[in-house]
């Protein structure tokens, strides 16, 4: 296995732009799995939105908010749990 500085920068890069892509795709997933009663159940959205933090149609459907209840947390550790995991392999384990 290579290094990660000698691979090119091209290619991280390639690999954090999926990484990314794939935790849009990943997310917008489970927002629709979970369903927008469980969703405001438990979640707690920002209630006062300025010019700087609106959001469009996609970006409103996967926020989430924090969560308030176990069921909110559980959902936050293995969304993020799973993003991290996956990038953290892919973009340095996985061999170039």
């Amino acid at each position: 296995m290579e290094a990660i500085d000698q691979v090119a920068p091209a290619l991280v890069g390639a690999r954090v732009i999926h990484v990314f892509i794939g935790a849009f795709f990943y997310i917008f997933a489970i927002a629709k799995l979970i369903g927008p009663v469980n969703k405001a159940t438990w979640f707690k959205r920002r209630q006062k939105y300025s010019f700087f933090n609106k959001r469009g149609i996609l970006g409103e459907y996967i926020n989430f908010g924090y969560p308030v209840c176990w069921q909110g947390c559980v959902v936050f550790v293995v969304l993020y749990g799973v993003i991290f995991s996956f990038g953290y392999w892919y973009i340095f384990l996985k061999a170039y």
